[in-house]
């Protein structure tokens, strides 16, 4: 998985911090923006997407979420999600 500017990777700081990152994502211009979470960082990844939902209501559009696996160091299975949202005002 690429590393991209508009991805948020959830990691060790708490959600509401993340919440922001979204959307000053979101005021950077982009308008999409996906939250990555890997591992153990997965139920996190959904506890901030369902933050962000109720933060910003009907103005969210969940556009996609794709589960997966990627080969990390010593060859093993290290699963993500990648929830991309959508600003739409």
């Amino acid at each position: 998985m690429r590393v991209e500017d508009n991805m948020v990777i959830i990691g060790k700081k708490s959600i509401p911090e993340y919440v922001l990152d979204v959307i000053l994502k979101f005021n950077e211009g982009y308008d999409e923006v996906v939250i990555v979470g890997r591992g153990q960082m997965i139920s996190k990844a959904v506890d901030v997407y369902n933050a962000l939902k109720s933060r910003l209501a009907d103005s969210l559009q969940l556009v996609s979420v794709k589960i997966d696996s990627e080969i990390g160091r010593n060859n093993r299975l290290i699963p993500f999600i990648e929830i991309r949202v959508k600003r739409t005002i």
